[in-house]
């Protein structure tokens, strides 16, 4: 049988456990390592089209604007799904306060799909990623 998966109390924490260091500080390429790297690619991804509806709008040509903006409030949205679903498995279902902060900053999503603001959008999906990895500073030792 195998043994359960240990609780963290944020992904960044589960994300460490699971990228080796030696005593030199290096580490090897993982899988782990390329989740975070693909993630982080997303989220800058998120705020280039943002910056590019904002762009194409300011050329007066609405209709491109349009769909730069709903790709970035539509990919904030995966990635702040992606996060949720990773917090609650990271922490074995999730606690009241990361439940708390998901419920606040879905609410800035939903509002930046109402409002077709991708700054509301990328304001919640950066919000909760910094509460996933608030862990890691006390892991360095600060």
């Amino acid at each position: 049988m195998s043994e359960p998966n240990p609780r963290f109390s944020c992904i960044g924490s589960a994300v460490m456990s699971r990228i080796p260091v030696d005593a030199q500080g290096n580490f090897p390429i993982n899988r782990t390592l390329i989740a975070v790297l693909g993630f982080g690619l997303a989220l800058f991804n998120q705020a280039l089209f943002w910056l590019l509806a904002v762009l194409i709008q300011g050329q007066g040509r609405p209709v491109p604007a349009g769909r730069f903006l709903f790709a970035s409030i539509g990919l904030g949205a995966v990635l702040w799904l992606l996060l949720v679903v990773l917090q609650a498995r990271a922490t074995g279902g999730g606690r009241r306060n990361d439940w708390l902060v998901a419920g606040l900053t879905g609410a800035l999503l939903v509002t930046g799909g109402v409002a077709a603001s991708p700054g509301c959008a990328l304001a919640g999906v950066i919000l909760l990623t910094g509460w996933n990895i608030r862990d890691l500073k006390k892991q360095d030792g600060g």
